[in-house]
């Protein structure tokens, strides 16, 4: 089943969908899974209370879409930051439901500057599993571009400070919290500030949230993406945003997978790129 309402206001429509299999929330506003959460579980993904619908800003939560571009982009001077999927309205495209209870849903962009590749949005929602894949479509009259890009998502754990990352311990990666402390790491605890990019990621790595205190694991293969972000604002920080607060940051830890601007990946005329994740939820 699957019905649109508005419970931010009408500029910013909400697709619901509910199988058997589980619930999901998704904005056309930002091309944006709000909740996901299977049958029989809490959510997967975070979105906190205090988050804004307001045109022209970012939503802070679920799994905004950073396209074309990563940061301000190759060159460091593109804007909006991260691009203009997370700030655009996307077109919803027709629906599937599966005897089995899985879902496939289909959602498009086509920027207004034609400049700009289109894109197409896949979600497959399955049994406490969900697929993503972010299909980047080149026109053939466009000229080469770089491109870069990430899912980034903003998972829902029981404190990102008992909960342990795997799947990275092995990869290079580089801090960007100039107030960083000191984290665990071999596995990766993250106790606050931390702004990490991992890479490049072995194609055969699967990235793990561990949270014991919830008892389950949720798993993250990467299709197509190189690197991983890991990002929390820590403590302090977020009860100075407006969007965010304190008392629920704690429940959130972000986890990307990235097509970062420094791997230099060029769009040519006509061509198709893809990227995208599965996520997994194991109980323990």
């Amino acid at each position: 089943m699957i019905c649109g309402h508005y419970p931010y206001g009408k500029g910013f429509p909400i697709i619901s969908v509910q199988t058997r299999l589980g619930h999901l929330d998704f904005s056309l506003y930002g091309g944006q899974i709000l909740s996901w959460s299977p049958t029989g579980d809490r959510s997967v993904i975070f979105m906190g209370e205090k988050a804004k619908f307001k045109k022209g800003q970012a939503i802070r939560g679920g799994i905004p879409i950073c396209w074309p571009w990563f940061g301000k982009g190759a060159d460091g001077k593109q804007v909006p930051s991260h691009g203009v999927a997370r700030i655009s309205e996307w077109t919803l495209e027709p629906f599937e439901e599966h005897e089995d209870g899985s879902a496939t849903l289909c959602f498009s962009l086509d920027p207004e500057d034609k400049k700009l590749p289109r894109a197409i949005y896949l979600i497959e929602m399955g049994k406490d599993e969900l697929k993503l894949v972010l299909q980047t479509v080149h026109r053939e009259d466009g000229e080469s571009m770089p491109l870069s890009g990430a899912l980034h998502t903003y998972f829902m754990v029981s404190d990102y400070r008992n909960v342990a990352v795997t799947g990275l311990e092995e990869v290079p990666f580089r801090e960007y919290a100039e107030d960083a402390v000191p984290h665990s790491e071999d596995p990766l605890i993250p106790l606050g500030h931390i702004d990490r990019t991992y890479g490049p990621v072995p194609e055969e790595s699967v990235v793990c949230i561990h949270d014991p205190r919830w008892r389950r694991t949720l798993e993250i293969e990467r299709i197509r993406a190189n690197s991983c972000v890991v990002w929390h604002p820590g403590l302090e920080a977020a009860g100075k945003m407006e969007d965010l607060g304190r008392a629920e940051a704690k429940n959130m830890l972000a986890l990307e997978v990235a097509l970062l601007p420094e791997e230099n990946f060029m769009l040519h005329a006509g061509s198709t790129h893809c990227m995208g994740m599965k996520i997994r939820v194991v109980r323990v």
